[in-house]
């Protein structure tokens, strides 16, 4: 891809003919030519076709990155050019060493060379790098040229793509952080960067964001948000207290922290909030543990214990009365798009003395009939979300699945969750996620972006 694009770049830049000669080289205190229509950035797909290529830390190309990023701190940037081109000879498709490699290449007066890595880099993780390029201070000299200006344009043609990409795209969760799975281009797009911190999510559509936690083995809590309109991630800040409960806030994000309410916005700025909210969907934080509550949606009515439980629910739009093995969690309860079928979760044991028990099953049943149909149980949880009239996505055992009512069903590789924490019982352990992130890579959000000189 790279050879590709420096291909395009050096025929755009020859619009002479054979006998033509060149014109003579401009004076040294010219101005930068401007002329983007000299060079043609071709559009590449958005994000990644695996979650596992965003695993470049545990891959070949590490050891030499984390070389170039000593040399950084030491601003010896010329020694930063050379680790970096050694981590992608290693490994290609490294994107933070692309990212520091289009740097390094402009702060040593290399600008001819900071297209191709930073192609790959904008690409890979378009609401990384592709939007900190425009406001990165070491690129700026490079942005006014025809390649940098063609750059900027193609950032700015792709927004739409991105932004589209992540609205209509399925969350799932991958080893402590959240990725949109575009179901158009069936790509990952990279939302959150902790590089395994994240314990749990809030999805608040009505004011296109998504608030995330994150826990580090120090026992500290963070706070985040996706900005689904900008496409744009803030880095999780630090909260005081072992316990959060988050909802929904027209400017962000309400947080409370013991008794009192507080409001974050997109920069991270907390303001007390009052009076309380009431909200009727929240997410519970406590250490790794997290559990999103929500009221049963409209026309669905039932017996609910204090736990969110029912032994049956009644469909007012058809009175009927749907019952399954164990008990239904309101929580989980939801319509499909077409309202044609109704998706929940029912905890079947409660006891948790039984070893691989199955604890939580998947149904979806029919409004008309009131019948209903068992797709999946699991030991360790289960959560459901509807990606369309007749699909369901589904983290069990197994991790995530795409099911089609009646039909295929397909497996997400390397994904471990969706965007609300599984449901499992109250006596049972609800930790994010079987794998534990290693100390060094816990909520490293902050080497990504080199620091401004």
């Amino acid at each position: 891809m790279a050879a590709r694009i420096m291909l395009i770049v050096a025929l755009s830049a020859c619009g002479h003919g054979a006998g033509t000669p060149p014109p003579p080289p401009p004076a040294k205190d010219a101005a930068v030519p401007r002329d983007a229509a000299l060079v043609e950035i071709p559009a590449q797909p958005l994000g990644l076709a695996e979650l596992s290529g965003f695993a470049w830390r545990k891959r070949a190309g590490q050891p030499a990155f984390k070389a170039a990023r000593k040399a950084e701190n030491k601003d010896d940037w010329a020694t930063v050019v050379a680790r970096c081109q050694e981590s992608l000879a290693a490994d290609p498709t490294h994107l933070e060493a692309a990212w520091l490699l289009a740097v390094a290449l402009a702060k040593t007066q290399q600008p001819a060379q900071v297209l191709a890595p930073l192609v790959v880099a904008g690409t890979g993780d378009f609401g990384k790098w592709a939007l900190a390029s425009l406001e990165q201070p070491a690129l700026q000299p490079w942005l006014a040229t025809a390649q940098g200006e063609a750059w900027r344009k193609r950032v700015d043609q792709d927004r739409g793509t991105y932004l589209a990409g992540i609205n209509r795209g399925v969350v799932v969760a991958s080893h402590g952080d959240l990725y949109a799975f575009d179901p158009e281009t069936s790509r990952f797009l990279r939302l959150t960067r902790t590089y395994g911190g994240v314990v749990g999510a809030l999805a608040m559509r009505a004011n296109h964001r998504i608030a995330y936690v994150t826990h580090t083995k120090s026992g500290k809590l963070g706070v985040g948000l996706v900005n689904l309109s900008t496409g744009r991630t803030s880095h999780a800040i630090g909260i005081t207290g072992a316990a959060l409960r988050l909802a929904a806030h027209p400017k962000g994000v309400a947080i409370r922290i013991g008794s009192a309410w507080s409001v974050m916005d997109d920069d991270g700025h907390l303001k007390a909030l009052a009076p309380a909210p009431k909200p009727t969907e929240w997410l519970d934080v406590t250490g790794r543990t997290a559990r999103v509550h929500r009221a049963a949606p409209d026309g669905v009515a039932g017996d609910f214990d204090d736990q969110g439980l029912a032994s049956a629910v009644r469909l007012s739009q058809t009175s009927r009365t749907l019952t399954v093995p164990g008990q239904i969690d309101g929580s989980t309860i939801a319509w499909s798009p077409d309202r044609a079928h109704l998706a929940f979760v029912a905890q079947l044991d409660d006891s948790c003395t039984k070893p691989n028990a199955m604890t939580a099953a998947a149904f979806v049943a029919d409004p008309s009939t009131g019948h209903v149909d068992e797709i999946e149980r699991a030991g360790g949880g289960l959560a459901i979300e509807w990606v369309g009239d007749r699909k369901l996505a589904i983290a069990g055992d197994r991790g995530v699945e795409m099911i089609e009512l009646g039909g295929t069903l397909t497996t997400v590789a390397d994904a471990d969750g969706l965007l609300s924490p599984k449901r499992r019982p109250r006596c049972a352990p609800e930790a994010a996620g079987s794998d534990e992130p290693d100390e060094a890579d816990v909520g490293d959000e902050g080497s990504d972006v080199p620091s401004p000189p």
